[in-house]
């Protein structure tokens, strides 16, 4: 298991309206520690109470 694992933090507002998406914002981040916890830092609390975290992607390099 890799223990070099990023994670990015969001809380997701949703908007109750059809043509209108939810908005996804960043609001932390997350390292996964050897024993395969998470620990979570986070910028902002989230007013729900709900984080969504999720493996950050690679940015896609330009050659």
């Amino acid at each position: 298991m890799e223990n070099n694992q990023i994670y990015d933090v969001f809380t997701i507002i949703e908007t109750n309206k059809e043509d209108v998406k939810n908005r996804w914002n960043k609001i932390g981040t997350g390292f996964l520690n050897r024993d395969g916890s998470i620990n979570v830092i986070l910028d902002a609390y989230p007013a729900n109470g709900r984080l969504h975290i999720r493996l950050r992607r690679e940015k896609e390099k330009s050659e």
